[in-house]
């Protein structure tokens, strides 16, 4: 049980690790993407997807502000 219980991360340290993370997001960038590279952590797949969806994202985003620019622009009927 003892185990268990040391393993547990305390909040207040997770709450500091956001924190920074946050106030330094170039370097959090560079972390993870250097975690990916590596790919032995748990967590590969997850920060692969979402920098796959991100970017895919933002493509959507442009196709879609283009197909509603040239649609209201000739009639939109």
């Amino acid at each position: 049980m003892r185990a268990i219980v040391e393993r547990v991360t305390d909040p207040l340290d997770k709450a500091k690790e956001v924190v920074e993370s946050l106030e330094h997001p170039i370097e959090t960038v560079k972390e993870l993407e250097k975690e990916a590279e590596e790919g032995a952590s748990a967590r590969t797949p997850l920060i692969a997807i979402t920098g796959i969806s991100l970017f895919v994202g933002v493509i959507v985003v442009i196709v879609l502000a283009i197909a509603m620019t040239v649609y209201f622009v000739y009639g939109g009927k």
